[in-house]
């Protein structure tokens, strides 16, 4: 007999969430004084392609390991960049975020 795996498989991989998240490094570091737009449309298709529970849970993972690889990522321009987008995300953004709490 054969049990199927009662977890929903999630569409987002950390590659994806990566992607879409490269274009607000540059704001992110500190390196320019505006987001790009770019960082913006891409982050809004990123929330609207993470509606499962599975989905956030792993974007929040793949975010937090991230922050990890870029040092130079600052918490000041992180925490800003839901509002200058217009996003609500259901996790805050910061270098000292922890998903599993």
């Amino acid at each position: 007999m054969y049990l199927a795996d009662s977890r929903s498989p999630t569409s987002i991989t950390c590659s994806t969430v990566e992607l879409n998240a490269m274009s607000c490094l540059p704001y992110a570091e500190g390196d320019k004084p505006t987001i790009d737009p770019k960082c913006c449309t891409r982050l809004q298709n990123l929330v609207a392609t993470a509606t499962s529970k599975d989905d956030k849970v792993t974007t929040c993972h793949c975010l937090e390991d991230a922050f990890q690889k870029f040092p130079a990522i600052q918490d000041q321009y992180m925490k800003a960049i839901p509002n200058l987008c217009n996003l609500t995300v259901p996790f805050p953004l910061s270098k000292k975020m922890k998903c599993d709490k």
